[in-house]
């Protein structure tokens, strides 16, 4: 009787065989029920309604539900968790924004445990003084902010948040001392920025513009490299501090390990529905630019961010004495 003997490397090519099989089938059938965004953020803010117009359309493309899951808690931890224990998949998504890379001590690593799967836009933030301040423009804000080192208090989400990142930035660039004032929401920050308990706050532009269009606050600048079509006569921070840009970008990331295929896949129905006119008009009323990246872009992108942040926030810490 013959003994068939297969050769290692017949094995190596079968099983490779095999994978793409299962890859390419997996993509082929993706996907046969219904889907979930993850939004680490409470209902009703800007993360969850986007997500749910981006979701909706997703939906309507796939031929799939698509439901919207706010799970608050953590400054987006107990969300981003959640999407890295769910199954690899493809039926889980995360909507991350720049505090999933910024936050430390999260429990997670953002490049070991996610992949990314497409991006969605950004959205600038808008620096904004309490009516009390004797600055008329941002030039004129940054002389007096120099002239009293120490004195001024600015509203900040956390360290780690867009909102606290931007003011930090600023005061670096500019060469401002001032005392950080932390609030668990932009709520109470707002009031306390009217009531002149802190005299400046970056926060998203949309929000703002009532505010300074009805002269209750004072806009000084947005934080994107470039105006915003919402406020053109806003001027951008940089042309006052060259180099000087931040924005909050909103992205979908799934568990790592999901197949390529489903990826590619949902990377290339995102970025169908962000072309749509009618969304970019109604992501454009929320203040967020659309910018469309494919997988590997959007890798690109968060590593240059987390390395961006690292080095800054390593930067600004005492040095041991």
């Amino acid at each position: 009787m013959k003994i068939l003997r297969i050769r290692p490397c017949a094995i190596a090519s079968l099983a490779v065989a095999l994978i793409a099989a299962c890859t390419c089938a997996a993509g082929e059938d993706f996907p046969s029920r219904s889907l979930r965004i993850v939004v680490p953020f409470a209902a009703g803010g800007g993360a969850d309604l986007l997500a749910r117009l981006v979701g909706q359309r997703l939906g309507a493309r796939l031929g799939q539900p698509v439901a919207v899951e706010d799970i608050a808690g953590g400054a987006n931890v107990l969300g981003m968790r959640a999407v890295a224990a769910s199954a690899k998949d493809g039926y889980t998504l995360g909507l991350a924004t720049p505090i999933f890379i910024t936050s430390s001590g999260n429990g997670y690593d953002a490049s070991r445990d996610f992949t990314p799967v497409a991006m969605i836009g950004l959205a600038p933030l808008a620096l904004v003084v309490s009516p009390g301040v004797p600055a008329a423009n941002l030039e004129e804000f940054i002389r007096y902010a120099r002239s009293v080192p120490g004195t001024l208090n600015y509203a900040s989400l956390g360290p780690e948040t867009t909102q606290g990142l931007a003011a930090a930035l600023f005061n670096r660039m500019a060469g401002i001392v001032a005392v950080e004032v932390p609030y668990k929401g932009s709520g109470p920050a707002v009031i306390d920025l009217l009531a002149g308990n802190v005299q400046y706050f970056f926060n998203g532009l949309p929000s703002m513009i009532p505010y300074i269009e009805s002269g209750r606050l004072r806009g000084l600048g947005v934080s994107s490299a470039e105006r915003s079509r919402l406020l053109p006569a806003l001027p951008a921070i940089g042309e006052a501090l060259p180099g000087y840009e931040i924005s909050t970008w909103y992205a979908l990331v799934a568990p790592s390990g999901t197949p390529g295929a489903v990826i590619e896949r949902l990377n290339r129905e995102v970025a169908a529905i962000t072309a749509e006119p009618g969304l970019r008009e109604r992501l454009a009323a929320q203040g967020v630019e659309v910018r469309a990246m494919n997988p590997a872009e959007l890798s690109s992108f968060l590593a240059a961010e987390a390395r961006r942040w690292s080095k800054f926030t390593s930067e600004a810490k005492p040095a041991p004495r």
